[in-house]
């Protein structure tokens, strides 16, 4: 069977948010007042009504993404084509929320311990970090039934940031003109710093992580790639989770009365290859990745995971990012480019997820899937985020707007060919 464009699926939330979460099985919402309230997603998806032979592919939709990629029951067609069909199936439901049933997932309401309004938040080992003009804060998850959040924050540093990215026990900083910083958050004394380390000093807006390396963007200069070499530790054979490996759907996901995902959680983060050393080796420029670029003025520089996106006038180039290679063209392999159907130049900012790559507009936000559909989301949003280093939630893309979240889930990527396809992360790359 061709793969047939899936649109995605939405749900709908109401209210008033100025950034969103999720992790762990809940979904964080920052309301404008400042308070933050935390839902139970797993109760919610439950609770969401929709044909009983459509509820399994439901929950690879919205909870259990990841169980999909490269699963060996795929490779009988007619299990995947049912599995496609359903899917087709799902998206046409209407999904939205009401304030009644709301009410009834709410795990708390309390105050914000953390900076407000922040730039920007993550969550890390069951840690909320948030950045603001005023520095870095964090707050542990979980803290007791009533609250979420513990209610003391600790603040790390005074750095003011515009853009923070969680990955590898570390915080990668985007500090405007001050500067790319990182800030080790983990417990190895040999890496323990009491203030965040300088990398680059170009102008930095924006950051992401490709493997123990980090991307720095700007909207004032040329992006920068500032590479890193790291020292691992030996990955566990018994509680190991390697993203690349064919695997089964586990029927234990359809057991949905206790919070599942802390086990989930708990096991990638035990068994995943801890980090016992970064040292950074050179800073690579935009102009030095795309050697082979259009002659169109560059608009903006990213990347995140394995691919690295110039975007200019007329075209989007991008770059496969091979962490092994050990001279610069083969660290960085070309993969030429795709012609720009929309006018860009009113771009505000850009990111990649699995599903495809997420401009934000002036007239709303644009998904390029990796499928090469362009996706519209009109009006102008109050926030928005993609979640490419969870686990379970790839797929997903919020968009806050002033009365309503929008979660949407994008299903098609699941049945893409990971290693050769041009746009979006591929799945295996961490």
């Amino acid at each position: 069977m061709q793969i047939l464009n899936i649109k995605p699926l939405e749900i709908v939330i109401p209210g008033s948010y100025y950034d969103s979460q999720i992790y762990d099985g809940k979904l964080y919402l920052w309301k404008n007042d400042g308070s933050i309230t935390t839902l139970n997603w797993n109760k919610l998806i439950e609770n969401i009504n929709v044909n009983e032979n459509l509820k399994l592919v439901l929950k690879f939709s919205v909870q259990y993404g990841d169980n999909l990629y490269n699963n060996v029951l795929f490779q009988d067609s007619d299990i995947k084509d049912l599995i496609l069909k359903k899917f087709q199936e799902l998206v046409e439901n209407s999904i939205e929320i009401s304030y009644p049933d709301l009410s009834k997932l709410i795990v708390s309401e309390q105050n914000n311990p953390l900076p407000f309004p922040h730039t920007d938040s993550s969550i890390h080992y069951k840690t909320v970090y948030v950045g603001s003009q005023s520095g870095v804060s964090s707050s542990k998850c979980a803290y007791s039934r009533s609250k979420s959040l513990n209610p003391v924050a600790d603040k790390l540093c005074d750095v003011p940031i515009v853009s923070l990215s969680a990955s590898h026990l570390t915080l990668a900083l985007a500090a405007g003109s001050e500067g790319l910083f990182d800030y080790y958050i983990g417990k190895n004394p040999s890496q323990k710093r009491n203030e965040p380390r300088l990398i680059l000093g170009q102008h930095s807006n924006f950051v992401r992580w490709l493997y123990p390396s980090i991307f720095s963007s700007s909207y004032f200069n040329e992006g920068y790639f500032a590479d890193f070499k790291a020292s691992k530790k030996r990955k566990s054979t018994k509680k190991g989770y390697k993203r690349q490996e064919p695997q089964l759907i586990p029927l234990n996901i359809l057991d949905t009365d206790t919070d599942e995902n802390t086990v989930s959680i708990a096991s990638l983060e035990i068994g995943e290859t801890q980090i016992t050393n970064r040292d950074f080796q050179k800073s690579f420029s935009s102009s030095e990745i795309f050697t082979n670029r259009d002659n169109n003025s560059s608009i903006f520089t990213w990347g995140t995971h394995d691919k690295i996106c110039l975007l200019t006038e007329k075209y989007i180039n991008l770059v496969k990012f091979h962490p092994k290679g050990k001279e610069q063209q083969e660290k960085f392999i070309s993969l030429g480019s795709i012609e720009s159907k929309e006018l860009l130049d009113d771009l505000i900012s850009a990111d990649s997820s699995f599903f495809g790559i997420v401009l934000e507009k002036e007239d709303g936000i644009l998904v390029i899937t990796s499928l090469l559909e362009y996706i519209h989301f009109p009006g102008e949003p109050v926030n928005w985020r993609i979640f490419p280093k969870s686990k379970n939630y790839t797929n997903q893309l919020h968009i806050i707007y002033e009365d309503r979240l929008c979660i949407y889930s994008f299903n098609h990527d699941f049945f893409v060919d990971q290693e050769n396809k041009k746009i979006g992360i591929s799945f295996g790359a961490s």
